[in-house]
């Protein structure tokens, strides 16, 4: 028998061929599956967003029938939350919003705030106007050099002043804002003469303090620790510390006894405690490891602070 190499060749030809055809084939197949599959997916994640949005919805609506029920008058009682960013203000007003008697309004929300500072009084009016919550929360923890001012405007308004140790604040704003961030606001205080507080100027002895301890080649950390001291002595500086409509929150207070610090702090607020206020709150990130950065002096009066805010009694009888 005579092998014909041309004729095995073509064979093999051919096979390679169709089996080329055939791997086209099924990846043009795949493809077309795999393409199926992507909109069935954007399908089904547009479907479940609509859902979520229209439970929302739902909730929102039965949140608001339900506080027309439980608060027969419509008479809201505003809150607003002060202090020092990073001393867990927005842990708390978090918290707080898991009770149905709560509406909200935190820093970003754009119908009561304008660049995280509160808009004009008469906005904060209607907005209170129209809840029918029992409490109305604000966080406009920028305006807190506002704080006397927002206690006469608002004659029935309680305001949380929260606090957090210096060290643990340094650090988390560092991380979060970065480093020219707090460094930025504080050199352009005294430089400016704290033109960002035009509208309504801090106190003296604030703006001295900030002043008697800022250097031209102050660091990051240092900046941090001055921008802490300026919030937080404006409690004493305001006279905050003699007004029973204020009440002080330590952060570190309520991460390591939730249950008791909500309590308390519903309470003030002549709201009923329920303990899913107080669930979810965990003590992990409490360090208070002040950065060796920190310039001695402006350290030295960051100490003494917390030491004096720690100390200080309740003075609130409400």
């Amino acid at each position: 028998m005579v092998w014909n190499h041309s004729c095995c060749s073509f064979g093999r030809i051919n096979f390679v061929g169709k089996a080329d055809q055939q791997a086209k084939k099924l990846s043009s197949e795949a493809s077309r599956l795999g393409t199926l599959m992507n909109i069935h997916e954007q399908r089904i994640s547009k479907i479940t967003g609509v859902w979520r949005e229209l439970k929302l919805r739902q909730n929102h609506v039965r949140k608001h029938i339900w506080q027309g029920w439980v608060n027969p008058t419509h008479q809201s009682t505003p809150v607003f939350l002060i202090g020092c960013g990073r001393s867990g203000t927005s842990m708390l007003v978090k918290q707080l919003s898991k009770s149905w008697r709560v509406d909200l309004f935190n820093e970003n929300n754009p119908e009561a705030f304008q660049k995280y500072r509160l808009k004009d009084y008469a906005a904060i009016d209607a907005l209170i106007e129209k809840s029918l919550a029992q409490i109305v929360v604000f966080k406009p923890i920028l305006d807190t050099y506002r704080s006397r001012d927002l206690l006469l405007r608002f004659p029935d308004a309680r305001l949380i002043f929260a606090y957090r140790h210096f060290g643990d604040v340094i650090e988390s704003s560092l991380k979060r804002f970065g480093e020219s961030s707090r460094l930025s606001h504080v050199n352009s205080w005294v430089n400016n003469n704290f033109q960002e507080f035009a509208a309504l100027p801090p106190p003296q002895k604030t703006r001295d303090l900030v002043c008697s301890l800022w250097k031209p080649d102050l660091n990051p950390e240092s900046a941090a620790a001055l921008y802490w001291l300026f919030y937080n002595q404006l409690y004493f500086d305001l006279d905050l510390n003699q007004e029973e409509r204020v009440k002080r929150v330590c952060y570190e207070s309520v991460v390591t006894d939730p249950a008791r610090e909500m309590e308390a702090l519903c309470h003030f607020l002549n709201l009923p405690f329920e303990p899913e206020i107080a669930r979810g709150i965990f003590d992990s990130s409490i360090k208070h490891n002040p950065s060796n950065a920190v310039a001695p002096h402006i350290l030295a009066e960051c100490e003494d602070l917390w030491q004096r805010m720690r100390q200080l009694k309740v003075v609130q009888t409400l």
